[in-house]
C-alpha cells in the first residue's frame, strides 16, 4: 500500500520566531489546530471505510496507533473548546502534550470544567 500524505487547509505563518495558525494573535497554538484538523480528516477517513482500523490508517501515514488515537480523541472537543483554540482564547496551560496525556471527558460541560481549570 502506498504511503498516505494527510493536508490540511489551514494557513501557518512565523512571526517572532513563532509559528502561528491563520496569522492571527500570539496565543494561537498552531500545533493543536494542525492536530484537531488532521484528526477530524482521520475520523473521516475511517467513517468512509478507507481504512478498516485506527492500526491501518497508522501504518499508512507512518505513525504509531496509539499516537493516532489519541489524536482522534481530539475529534471528541466540544465546538466551543475548538472554536477557543482557532480563534486564539484557549487556556494558557492548554497543549497538544496535554490534550495527547489526559482523557478528555466526553460531557461538554465536563470538558469546559476541566479546560478552566489550565488558566
Amino acid at each position: 500500500m502506498e504511503a498516505l500524505q494527510t493536508f490540511t487547509s489551514v494557513t501557518f505563518t512565523r512571526t517572532k520566531g513563532r509559528l502561528q495558525a491563520d496569522g492571527g494573535s500570539p496565543r494561537h497554538d498552531a500545533r493543536i489546530v494542525e492536530a484537531i484538523a488532521r484528526a477530524h480528516f482521520w475520523q473521516g477517513l475511517l467513517d468512509e471505510g478507507m481504512f478498516a482500523s485506527i492500526s491501518d490508517l497508522a501504518r499508512a501515514e507512518g505513525l504509531q496507533p496509539t499516537t493516532v488515537a489519541r489524536l482522534l480523541r481530539l475529534t471528541r472537543l466540544a465546538p466551543d473548546v475548538i472554536e477557543s483554540v482557532m480563534v486564539g482564547e484557549q487556556p494558557r496551560r492548554l497543549s497538544l502534550y496535554w490534550l495527547q496525556r489526559h482523557d478528555i471527558p466526553m460531557a461538554w460541560g465536563q470538558q469546559q470544567a476541566v479546560l478552566n481549570a489550565l488558566n
